[in-house]
Parts: C-alpha cells; sequence; structure tokens
C-alpha cells in the first residue's frame, strides 16, 4: 500500500492504490477489554445490581476468559459502486450486495469497502458447554456472555487499526454493518464469504449462514473522503432485539435482556 504521503485522489476518485486482497490483523487476547459493569449491564443488572451469589462466578470468568480466546481478524477492500436502477443496494467489485435501505443509505458516499471476518475461536463456546453439562446453567450463561462482548472488543479493534490505516492514505470509514442486521439478509454471508479464501481467519460459513466458531463476526466499513464514523443511529432500525442495539445504547437505555435468576 503507498505511503501516507502519497495522493491517492485522481480526478476526485480513489485510486486503485487502495484495494487489497484480504489480509490478517494481529490482535492479542490481551489487547481486549471486558470489564464487569459492561458484563451485568449485559446480563440486566446496571449500577452494581448483580446478586452477590452471582459475583464470584462472574470474576471467575473475567480472570479466565483471556486464557480460552484465540482471536484471529482480517479484511479485504474492493471498490464500490452504485446503480441508480438498484437504489437498495451496491455493487462491491462485480458482486452485488442487496443491503436494503438502511445500510445503503449509511454507505451511499463510500468509494471503497472494506469487509471483515473476526472471531476469538472456539474455547469460549466449548467452555460454555462443559459448564452446561455439569449442570451449572448460570456458570455457563456468564462465559457466553463474557464471550460476546470479548468478539465485540476484538472487532472494535479491528475497526480501530481499519481506520488508522485508511487516515494514513488520507481517508475517513463509516460505522460498521452486518448481515442479519439493519434488515440486511443474514443469506448474504455467503456473498460476503466469497470475498475471502475459504476458511480465512479460521472461519467457516455453514449452509443456513451461521458461522463456525460461533463466536464470530463478518461485516463492512465503508470508506472515502465524505463518510465518517458516529454514534449509531439505532433508532432509525426496527430491529428491537439486536445484539448491537443493547450493546451501543446501554449506558442511556435500561437493559430489557432477560436477568439471570437468583
Amino acid at each position: 500500500m503507498p505511503s501516507s504521503g502519497q495522493s491517492l485522489m485522481q480526478h476526485g476518485e480513489v485510486t486503485h492504490s487502495v484495494v487489497h486482497e484480504a489480509v490478517e490483523v494481529k490482535i492479542e487476547s490481551s489487547d481486549l477489554a471486558v470489564d464487569r459493569a459492561e458484563v451485568e449491564s449485559s446480563l440486566g443488572y446496571p449500577g452494581g445490581k448483580m446478586p452477590a451469589h452471582l459475583r464470584p462466578g462472574l470474576e471467575e470468568v473475567l480472570a479466565a476468559y483471556r486464557t480460552h480466546l484465540v482471536v484471529r481478524a482480517g479484511y479485504r477492500i474492493v471498490e464500490t459502486r452504485r446503480d441508480p436502477s438498484r437504489p437498495d443496494g451496491m455493487y462491491a467489485g462485480g458482486t452485488f450486495f442487496h443491503m436494503r435501505t438502511l445500510v445503503t443509505g449509511l454507505l451511499k458516499k463510500s468509494e471503497l469497502l472494506a469487509f471483515f471476518v473476526c472471531t476469538i475461536g472456539p474455547g469460549m463456546e466449548s467452555w460454555r458447554n462443559r459448564l452446561q453439562a455439569d449442570g451449572d446453567l448460570a456458570g455457563a450463561f456468564l462465559v457466553d456472555t463474557v464471550a460476546s462482548l470479548a468478539v465485540e472488543s476484538a472487532v472494535n479493534l479491528l475497526h480501530d487499526r481499519i481506520e488508522v490505516s485508511m487516515r494514513a492514505q488520507g481517508l475517513k470509514i463509516t460505522n460498521r454493518y452486518s448481515p442479519g442486521y439493519c434488515d440486511w439478509s443474514v443469506a448474504e454471508q455467503h456473498l460476503l464469504f466469497s470475498l475471502f479464501p475459504p476458511g480465512f481467519c479460521g472461519i467457516t460459513l455453514l449452509d443456513s449462514s451461521l458461522m463456525v466458531p460461533i463466536k464470530s463476526v463478518s461485516g463492512v466499513i465503508g470508506i472515502g473522503k465524505q463518510v465518517k464514523r458516529a454514534q449509531y443511529t439505532c433508532d432509525a432500525c426496527g430491529m428491537k432485539d439486536c445484539t448491537y442495539r443493547s450493546t451501543r445504547t446501554r449506558s442511556s437505555t435500561p437493559s430489557t435482556k432477560r436477568k439471570i435468576q437468583p
């Protein structure tokens, strides 16, 4: 890729120099951040209201979860264009992604698209399954919740790395969006994964569009001179039980997640 001093704009358009094939980004498990308050809020106990008998189990999970992680992440940048006759989607390379109106509108000023995948590996899932098999359902739920927050933390780091890389090229980025959210069909996971080599970052996509390991995330980020990364506008989306909605609005909205019963 070109140096930050090299011009990337010719006649107002991004040149081909930023486009690249799939690359992995090194993220260490020690880089991830999941804190107690975040977990408690996700479980439905904001403000330190988690029952006392659950706290030792949570402390145990928080102390050990990083040893169960194998973080892998990567992305690919492709050129994009919009077809006026197909306003509810965008072309990525030669592939049309039917992202629907909301995501397409949020990415409409993008000159490039960064498709990404990220996983924390199967370790947390195996740990959860062992606890569940032993009848420790509360412990299994705690592990699963921490795992979900851990993969979100990993994706945050990947997002930040892409932003730093693009900023060095004189470009900005958008928020990230994933198939299965914001009215974008989860079936388009298959189109997204077609942009990567088989087994990229150790992730397999099933016919059902489910990723394995389960604690994996995929999606797209817009890139360009006229785009911006802003607060998520979850109120514009009608999907009320979205994981992103709960994690990105918990600081201002009471949690509606089902609590672990005492």
